[in-house]
């Protein structure tokens, strides 16, 4: 063999090692890219859905509490109605206060454990979207240098056909998997914002349950409260609280026949006399008595502590004594109460379309009977007159003089 012939072979031997040398970089990115998918930080993963988990079997076992708590309530209010009963009603919705909180707690807690794990997550996607791009980039420049050379340098550099048609299958396959590795760019980069949105929905559920949280401890308070009015009433004194009941069962009702009749009296002579400037009077679209959203018992709440004896028919506004209570639409004052036993200081005033507001357990009041009153206007100070057991407004929404949902005309 001629020096020559060896030098010719020798370029062959090297130019066909050009494809195999590309080849075997790709494949090893390849699997060093899937080795690193598969391995990135998967005890952390494990731990955090290990306590996860755990939250969850926590947060069952709390369920199942409540649950007893509900039936122990329901039970006892079927029973006698006695001194006894209703604090034991008291109690089982205190008890039942205490676990709604450590409920919410370990739901805390299990959120918290979710958005740590999807932040772990988006890092390993963004760092293997990183990983992919790179690899995309090395395959690009590798065919760019390789396909500089054209079918026929490629042909007249093989000694067969065959080798020919190697060449160019090494190259078909390395467009393959650049094929694949720009889909799997895409997936990962859709992973990756798709973990984005259920990271921002777990925060926004997070923030949802701390107010809830919030409601629970208010609600725990209200309940203790409650219990706290009643044994000072009672003297814990059957008599006194069979008493107490008794008067309380026949107020409630000369009141609401009362403020119907009312209503009704007076909706009938500012018919005769205002006519049809009464009937264009606001929108019968309620705002906010107060400045606080802060529900703590809400129309036929199954919570109240006294349903048993009578329904709750309003929503009760978790306020401090002497915030400022406002009308929830124009209309005129139809009756101001003082010093009652149910209701304590109170407002009533009618609007159009048949409705009417009703405002108790005032510590003052700044308006007297037939006076109109703008939506927003400043009527009395919130407090806790009347049977309340803590300071607060209690809102009430007649049709027709009947009590209806107030949920049902607020914004």
């Amino acid at each position: 063999m001629t020096t020559r012939h060896k030098q010719k072979k020798s370029r062959l031997f090297r130019f066909s090692l050009v494809p195999i040398f590309i080849l075997t970089i790709v494949l090893f990115s390849f699997v060093a890219v899937r080795a690193e998918e598969q391995g990135i930080d998967e005890s952390a993963v494990d731990d955090l859905n290990k306590q996860i988990n755990e939250q969850r079997d926590r947060i069952d076992k709390l369920t199942k509490q409540i649950e007893e708590y509900k039936k122990s309530i329901s039970t006892t209010q079927k029973e006698a109605v006695n001194l006894n009963n209703q604090i034991k009603i008291i109690d089982n919705q205190i008890g039942k206060a205490n676990i709604d909180i450590a409920l919410r707690e370990e739901e805390i807690k299990k959120l918290e454990l979710e958005i740590e794990k999807i932040s772990l997550e988006i890092k390993e996607n963004q760092v293997l979207v990183k990983q992919q791009k790179d690899q995309l980039a090395s395959i690009v420049r590798l065919l760019a240098r390789y396909d500089d050379k054209d079918y026929v340098s490629v042909l007249l550099s093989n000694s067969s056909f065959s080798d020919f048609f190697d060449q160019i299958k090494y190259s078909e396959d390395l467009q393959e998997d650049m094929q694949k590795t720009l889909n799997r760019i895409k997936e990962n980069i859709s992973n990756l914002e798709k973990k984005q949105k259920e990271q921002e929905s777990k925060k926004s559920e997070l923030s949802e349950i701390l107010n809830r949280l919030e409601d629970e401890k208010e609600q725990l308070a209200y309940q203790k409260n409650t219990k706290n009015y009643l044994v000072t009433q009672t003297k814990q004194s059957e008599k006194r609280f069979q008493t107490l009941v008794t008067d309380l069962k026949k107020e409630q009702a000369a009141a609401n026949a009362a403020v119907a009749a009312l209503e009704k009296k007076l909706r009938a002579e500012l018919a005769k006399k205002e006519g049809s400037k009464f009937n264009s009077l606001g929108t019968a679209r309620l705002d906010w008595p107060v400045a606080s959203r802060r529900i703590t018992a809400t129309f036929h709440d199954p919570t109240y502590p006294y349903r048993n004896l009578f329904e709750h028919s309003g929503i009760d506004f978790g306020v401090k004594q002497g915030t400022s209570v406002k009308a929830a639409e124009a209309g005129y004052v139809a009756q101001v109460g003082i010093g009652t036993k149910w209701y304590g200081n109170y407002i009533m005033i009618i609007h159009n379309n048949n409705l009417s507001t009703l405002y108790a357990h005032l510590s003052s009041v700044n308006v007297k009977a037939d006076q109109y009153v703008t939506q927003g206007q400043l009527i009395g100070l919130s407090g806790n007159t009347g049977f309340s057991s803590g300071p607060h407004l209690h809102l009430e929404v007649r049709s027709n003089g009947v009590p209806v949902d107030p949920f049902n005309y607020l914004p």
